[in-house]
Parts: structure tokens; sequence; C-alpha cells
């Protein structure tokens, strides 16, 4: 949102930079722990290999429908529909953790 903000030059620069360094520190960690118990022992590598491919594939295609998004509307449009859809993917995944886990039974 530092986008539609005053701020400009030097300031928005590194605001814009602890932001994205806050963001990463927050996240990459936290999606490294709901993954890690999820696979099975013979496979975790693989499989949080592959999570972090996917979440890197996301970030690009977001980028590049934000930029498409920013080059077609211009900037108040264009960051009004990424919040919108922040706002819907925060919803989203609040009711994917929200719901009970099934333990595995083992005999």
């Amino acid at each position: 949102m530092l986008l539609c903000s005053p701020l400009s030059g030097t300031a928005a620069t590194v605001l814009t930079l602890c932001c994205y360094g806050t963001f990463y520190a927050a996240t990459d960690g936290v999606l490294m722990a709901l993954a890690g118990p999820v696979l099975s022992p013979e496979l975790r590598t693989t499989g949080m290999a592959l999570v972090q491919t996917v979440q890197a594939l996301a970030y690009f295609g977001s980028s590049v429908a934000f930029g498409a998004a920013w080059s077609q509307w211009s900037a108040g449009p264009a960051t009004a529909a990424a919040a919108c859809a922040v706002l819907l993917a925060v919803a989203l995944t609040a009711g994917v953790l929200a719901r009970p886990r099934v333990e595995e039974v083992t005999v």
C-alpha cells in the first residue's frame, strides 16, 4: 500500500524493502513449520522443496498479474484489487487452518 502513500524517493524505497524483508521473515519459516509435520519423513525434503517452488511460482504469477493490472488500470485500481485479493487469501487460509485435523491411526 506504500504505492499509494505520499512517500517517495529514498524513504519509500527503504520502507518498502523493510516491509518486504519482514514479510519474508514472518512467512517462510511458518510455511515450512506447517508443511513439515504433514510430509512423510522419507519425502520431507522433497516436499519442502516442492512447497518452496510452488510458492516462488505463485509470487512470480502474482507479480506479473499486478504489473498487468497496473498497466491496464493504473495504480489505484490495481492496488485496490491486490488488497481485495489479500483479504480473500487471508479468509481462505483462516478457513483451511481452522478445520480440525484428522489424526492417523497406526495399528
